[in-house]
């Protein structure tokens, strides 16, 4: 659980992103559900485009037992002219998903996911790997 709001900064200076958001505040707000204590949101107002959503879930028992945890963002287009797209409002969501052990002795650290994230969010934005997922490419 965050007990603030996540403040996101634009760090990748060196990259050219077609619609960077730079820097941005999500002010936190209760998940919709009583019964979902180990899940929260973070978002924008309800008049911005923007929405993250932060969720965790425990699976299993003993060793076998392993968290999820989903960060998710949404984008829709709030000023778009609807009567161009039937009344829809064009959206898109982009999501990341970690599932690792409660007990791991210490071999998964957060460090690690770190690491690794890095190393995926890298290999994404610098190696031409998301022209390739958008070209529906494998």
């Amino acid at each position: 659980m965050f007990t603030s709001d996540l403040t996101v900064v634009d760090n990748h200076a060196s990259l050219t992103l077609p619609g960077a958001l730079g820097s941005k505040v999500y002010p936190q707000i209760p998940w919709p559900s009583a019964t979902a204590t180990a899940r929260r949101i973070a978002a924008t107002a309800g008049s911005t485009p923007q929405l993250l959503v932060i969720g965790h879930e425990v699976r299993g028992t003993g060793f076998r037992a392993r968290i999820r945890s989903l960060i998710q963002h949404r984008y829709s287009k709030i000023d778009q002219d609807t009567s161009l797209t039937d009344g829809v409002i064009p959206s898109m969501t982009w999501g990341l998903t970690l599932d690792r052990p409660v007990q791991s002795a210490s071999a998964i650290t957060d460090a690690v996911i770190g690491n690794n994230l890095g190393a995926l969010l890298d290999v994404i934005l610098t190696s031409g790997a998301l022209a390739k997922f958008l070209n529906q490419e494998a």
